[in-house]
């Protein structure tokens, strides 16, 4: 999905789009009606965006974007494990929802009715080149070359379910997304290192090479 460069016009509608829906109660449906109440026109909406739904998947690519360059700026970074870095990103992930929440409430409740524009998501979101999703190990080398990296997905998927369980949890002080967040991520980065996990792609990649040499199972 292509985005184009035009930063501060792309930036003005994003905050039309958040400041429609706040006022609303829902989001804007018509590219029409976004640039009628950011006092833009068509072609300014062109000149940003392909598409409403172009607009609305940088809008959410930006929580990560924004994320990811803080963290890549800080030097003490580097000291983190996968496991410490993925805990920074979730907790930064749900402070800037906190200062979105009701927008994203309308806006998620609404996406979430539509499996193409989430199937888009977490394919630009895989796209992306940041720290924040940067995996290694045993599994995504062997994965590399038919361009599948599910730890990558699996990190892309669990921070949506963050933001998911967030906006519905009625907790004090939110406590429930702090369990939810530890708890979880434990269980991601043990299923995503086991050894079995891995014993069983070395398998499947020897009986792949296997096949390619000439070897026929059937």
């Amino acid at each position: 999905m292509a985005i184009k460069n035009d930063h501060s016009l792309q930036t003005a509608l994003i905050k039309a789009y958040k400041n429609y829906t706040l006022k609303k109660g829902k989001t804007p449906k018509t590219i029409e009606k976004l640039t009628a109440f950011a006092g833009k026109d068509f072609s300014d909406f062109k000149s940003a965006f392909k598409t409403m739904e172009e607009l609305e998947l940088a809008l959410v690519l930006r929580y990560f974007k924004k994320i990811n360059a803080t963290l890549s700026a800080d030097e003490n970074v580097k000291k983190l494990s996968r496991k410490e870095l993925h805990l920074a990103m979730l907790y930064m992930l749900v402070e800037k929802v906190e200062k979105d929440q009701i927008f994203l409430e309308v806006f998620i409740h609404q996406k979430r009715k539509d499996p193409g524009f989430i199937a888009k998501l977490n394919m630009l979101l895989s796209r992306q080149e940041y720290l924040i999703f940067k995996t290694s190990g045993k599994l995504t080398e062997m994965l590399e070359n038919v361009k599948v990296n599910p730890k990558k997905t699996a990190i892309i998927n669990h921070a949506m379910s963050v933001i998911l369980f967030y906006l519905n949890d009625v907790s004090e002080e939110c406590q429930d997304t702090d369990a939810f967040i530890e708890k979880t991520t434990d269980l991601l980065f043990k299923l995503s290192d086991t050894s079995t996990l891995s014993s069983i792609f070395d398998l499947g990649k020897f009986l792949y090479q296997r096949k390619k040499t000439g070897f026929n199972w059937e």
